[in-house]
């Protein structure tokens, strides 16, 4: 049976692991957290740290891996491409692009170079360095460390005081030492999903995102998106720009832009799968089947097979379950007037769950569909009152 290394084991790997065992592979998940729950869904749990480069590879040697997956994390999309050049297995781009696409300092860089529409970022690697470009009050910035995801470490600012913090929170939470600094645009999140071949896009999704309690971290998204149509027209040929220029392999190319008056800016990009397994919510919308299709690709399998996307029949989405504060998990709570629009759900964690870091903790999962667009416009509003957690 032919063995695949998935490197991560969040609640999010899941679907990505048994789509690998589907097509016949031994899963061997690994990382340092035990407890983590895709363990329990891999055939095997090696424990390593993977963020040893060289140990990583050597265990993949002893383990005899003949695919990789990255999972959903923008570190192990790193890790992946490091093994793949070095065991020579197809299915990840070379190290140098897997650091342009997942580092936010890097990408920002290359959009400038090849004139990818993206707001117009400074990086810095020193506080000093960072600091001394001052801020004019008055015209709101967004910090961000160059290599954290789920809004982690990112700020807002407006004023000198408090790009200050900002910009010494991003370098605390940086491991790299680098931030990124670039306009704050106001307008609607939106993430698309795309499956490039010979750098060509043959298949794409599409969806709205939405933050309840960090509004830096998604939790809650629909697909399609709201003016996809525009929106696919500007950013496909974006996106082939990217994937000739850097001669991306086969697979996922994922990014987030934002809407605003009429306009597209894309806020990065990512090889990996996206969290908050929003790719069902995408696969119910477009027809593709988006969780085996990555892993084909990730295994180098030829993936001129994958299916044309269709025409969404209706809107579907998912909501992660958050609490607005901490204290002890005890179950959520679906409003009566919205049952009827569930899919599916599941939950994380048993009552009983510490809450001590609410702004990012996720306790269940919860699918569901809407209709048509004034279905979507009369609950998505209040989504997070529809869907909540019970906390004492």
């Amino acid at each position: 049976m032919k063995k695949l290394l998935m490197l991560s084991a969040s609640v999010f790997e899941i679907p990505l692991i048994q789509a690998a065992q589907e097509q016949g592979y031994y899963v061997i998940t690994t990382g340092n957290n035990a407890a983590a729950p895709g363990h329990k869904a891999s055939d095997e749990y090696a424990p390593f740290d993977y963020s040893d480069y060289e140990g990583i590879v050597r265990l993949a040697e002893k383990l005899k891996i003949e695919a990789i997956s990255q999972g959903c994390s923008d570190n192990c999309a790193l890790v992946a491409a490091y093994m793949g050049e070095r065991l020579g297995l197809g299915g990840h781009d070379t190290y140098e692009n897997a650091q342009i696409i997942h580092r936010k300092d890097r990408f920002k860089q290359f959009a400038r170079e090849v004139g990818i529409k993206s707001p117009a970022a400074h990086y810095y690697e020193s506080v000093e360095e960072a600091l001394g470009q001052g801020i004019k009050d008055g015209i709101s910035l967004i910090v961000k460390p160059s290599d954290q995801a789920g809004g982690k470490g990112v700020s807002t600012v407006c004023d000198s005081e408090a790009y200050q913090k900002a910009v010494m929170r991003a370098f605390t939470m940086s491991r790299d030492g680098r931030i990124v600094v670039e306009p704050y645009i106001k307008g609607t999140l939106h993430s698309l999903s795309t499956f490039i071949i010979d750098q060509r896009v043959v298949a794409y999704a599409t969806l709205n995102d939405y933050s309840y309690v960090n509004k830096y971290l998604t939790n809650t998204g629909v697909s399609p998106a709201d003016n996809w149509e525009i929106a696919i027209k500007w950013l496909l040929p974006e996106v082939e720009k990217v994937a000739r220029k850097l001669r991306l392999v086969d697979g996922l190319l994922h990014l987030q832009y934002i809407e605003c008056q009429g306009e597209f800016w894309i806020i990065e990009m990512m090889r990996r799968m996206p969290g908050n397994n929003c790719t069902t919510a995408a696969s119910r919308a477009s027809g593709i089947d988006w969780r085996d299709w990555i892993i084909r690709a990730e295994a180098g399998e030829d993936c001129r097979g994958i299916p044309v996307p269709k025409i969404p029949d209706k809107i579907y989405g998912y909501h992660a379950i958050m609490s607005n504060r901490n204290g002890i998990y005890q179950g959520y709570h679906v409003a009566d007037e919205f049952k009827k629009n569930i899919i599916d759900i599941m939950e994380y964690d048993d009552s009983g769950t510490v809450i001590d870091d609410y702004m990012y903790q996720k306790f269940g999962l919860i699918q569901f569909y809407f209709h048509n667009a004034e279905e979507k416009e009369r609950y998505i509003r209040r989504i997070d009152e529809l869907i909540n957690c019970k906390v004492n």
